[in-house]
């Protein structure tokens, strides 16, 4: 089966589908997400395991945005694997929700990536042993296909400037907060690196080290001020995504449920 964005192959040829895909991209000049469900068995006990897996590539993007690659990796258990088709079509969802342009010069709350570049890619072994525990893979495919990309309005583009601005203010306090933890992290009794510990462990660390009062006072001020700026670039790509949202065609699972729990996912 190969319907548009969804190929189900034999598995001697689904990793050569995969690779077809990514190199026809190149070719074209296209950035794109890949995504794939696989099969596999616990060595342990034989129990079957369903991989999900999604690689998103932007080799032709602004040289000053950062954001080139990213990979998910999800699995599913006997527990929990017929959830898989959600998850799947879920993040194509949260993919197409991003107003497409042919060029961006920051990645989200646009992307240059189109819908039409987004595939999913299954060996015919995963395909029946999902249809065997109930997941309809044509249902699947079908809900996975019928999410299109929205093109960019200019409001849109003025709104992802906003967000490009929040954005270089974050970073030039993140970069600040790292400095202070430098800082706070050499009066430590043990040094340790703070870039090794999460925002959580640091914490904890600092409720039983003795830190200069000054320095605590300067963490917990740029602490709140990157919680509120987080949260008002929140605001702002939420401003993009609704408008996006309601001009894709969703499927039942998307349809039923709100931008912010699905952005929980």
């Amino acid at each position: 089966m190969s319907e548009k964005n969804v190929v189900i192959d034999i598995p001697d040829r689904i990793d050569q589908d995969i690779e077809d895909f990514k190199l026809d991209a190149i070719d074209d000049e296209k950035n794109y997400t890949a995504s794939r469900i696989k099969l596999c068995r616990d060595p342990e006990n034989g129990k079957p395991i369903l991989f999900y897996s999604q690689e998103l590539s932007r080799n032709f993007k602004n040289p000053n945005d950062p954001f080139s690659k990213r990979h998910i990796i999800k699995t599913f258990t006997p527990e929990n694997i017929e959830a898989v088709a959600d998850v799947t079509v879920e993040h194509k969802f949260k993919d197409t929700l991003l107003a497409h342009k042919d060029f961006v010069w920051d990645y989200n709350p646009l992307s240059d990536i189109h819908s039409g570049s987004m595939n999913l890619f299954m060996d015919e072994d995963t395909a029946g042993f999902m249809e065997d525990v109930g997941i309809r893979t044509d249902g699947m495919a079908e809900d996975f296909q019928s999410l299109e990309s929205v093109e960019a309005t200019p409001f849109m583009e003025d709104i992802s400037l906003d967000a490009t601005r929040l954005k270089n203010d974050l970073k030039d306090l993140q970069g600040r907060m790292w400095i202070i933890k430098d800082q706070m992290s050499d009066e430590f009794s043990d040094w340790i690196e703070p870039k090794t510990l999460t925002n959580d462990e640091f914490d904890e660390k600092l409720v039983v080290e003795k830190v200069s009062e000054g320095l605590v006072q300067t963490y917990l001020s740029l602490k709140e001020q990157i919680s509120q700026l987080k949260a008002k670039l929140g605001e702002v790509n939420m401003t993009v995504f609704e408008e996006t949202k309601s001009k894709i065609k969703l499927p039942k699972i998307i349809e039923e449920r709100s931008l912010d729990e699905l952005f929980e996912i």
